[in-house]
């Protein structure tokens, strides 16, 4: 049965220097998936290795279905073995000389379950996964997205309280990589099961999640659900991280709640939204996703007049290059045809979709 994974003050710390998780707070309620997403060497897979005991906590404490699984400061470490977890790696490590059917009974087996208990948990996962027709084929037969289903039926058979998924996708071609993402949400749903996944994509993080925590440099930077890690986020580097690739430099000139007004210099002023303690005098730095850039439009707040120097045609869309007021900008519109010519024309920079922080340098935005 699924249950909660509670992650209160983790730490871990390799030798000298700053731990490779800092301080990460944040629960799974059972049936939940959440995703940690940041770049390389942030601590997202540190943080699962450590719920999967395969990494020792320097500080903090873990616990899975209301149990400890691990506070250093009590002398509490469970072996990985002891805590009902199901893994799901990047590599297959399916069994080459047995048969799918073989290969996602092991775990049974291993557990002692009854014979005939097996065969059923087995077929209906088989099913599960897709591969119910496949089950009395050799393993060195099968495509790498069929091996990885092998791979998570096997995680999956024994039902354990909790799933852990080591960017299990990133080994595929980009095609089966998004048709196997849209899959696995269906599978784990369909388990009800507790999910805790690592990926450095954001389309991943996305579609899986139903909530995603972005790290970087070991902290946890914002945990939420999609829709507001995309629509709100906590900070510049969030922004960037998730696909915000234009940022206006400028000095706050007031704030109402959480719309600060900033003028940019020779563009004008613009009004944001900020989840920050922006106030009168402070620089900040406006970040825009280039697909909420509207071209060719004149509206009521944030209207501006910007120059085409330059346009990309994609086929299902157009990336435009703009100039604004001696600062760049990039505009994706979605079409397949290209509506805008070199030249002037009319934007506007929607308020809600411009996100205003206190401007820490380009290092905050990677």
């Amino acid at each position: 049965m699924s249950a909660a994974l509670l992650i209160k003050h983790l730490v871990k710390q390799f030798g000298t220097g700053k731990p490779a998780v800092d301080d990460v707070n944040f629960e799974v309620p059972a049936g939940e998936i959440v995703v940690l997403l940041g770049p390389s060497g942030c601590g997202k897979t540190t943080t699962l290795r450590c719920v999967a005991g395969l990494e020792h906590p320097t500080g903090g404490r873990i616990s899975i279905g209301g149990r400890v699984v691990s506070e250093p400061q009590r002398g509490v470490l469970v072996s990985p073995r002891e805590r009902d977890i199901g893994m799901v790696f990047q590599s297959y490590a399916v069994w080459p000389h047995m048969t799918v059917r073989q290969n996602v009974a092991y775990p049974l087996k291993h557990r002692r379950s009854g014979g005939g208990d097996i065969d059923a948990k087995v077929r209906e996962t088989l099913e599960l996964v897709g591969l119910g027709e496949y089950a009395d084929r050799s393993a060195t037969l099968l495509s790498g997205g069929q091996m990885q289903r092998v791979a998570l039926a096997r995680s999956l058979v024994y039902r354990p309280q909790l799933l852990l998924l080591d960017e299990p996708l990133s080994n595929l071609d980009a095609k089966l990589r998004i048709r196997l993402r849209d899959e696995l949400r269906r599978i784990l749903k369909a388990t009800g099961m507790t999910g805790l996944y690592v990926t450095h994509d954001q389309a991943e993080a996305v579609v899986l999640g139903d909530r995603i925590g972005v790290m970087r440099n070991g902290k946890l930077l914002q945990m939420a659900p999609p829709g507001e890690i995309y629509n709100r986020p906590a900070d510049s580097f969030v922004a960037n991280f998730t696909g915000a690739s234009n940022f206006l430099l400028g000095k706050v000139l007031e704030r109402k709640g959480e719309t600060v007004t900033i003028d940019l210099g020779a563009p004008g002023r613009i009004e944001a939204w900020t989840p920050q303690s922006l106030a009168a005098g402070d620089t900040a730095r406006v970040a825009l996703r280039a697909e909420n850039i509207r071209l060719g439009e004149r509206g009521p707040v944030n209207a501006f007049t910007g120059k085409v120097v330059d346009r990309r045609y994609q086929g299902m869309q157009t990336v435009y290059d703009v100039e604004f007021g001696g600062q760049k900008l990039e505009v994706l519109e979605l079409g397949t045809a290209a509506r805008h010519q070199p030249g002037e024309v009319a934007l506007t920079l929607p308020p809600d979709t411009c996100w205003a922080y206190r401007d820490e340098g380009q290092a905050a935005v990677e």
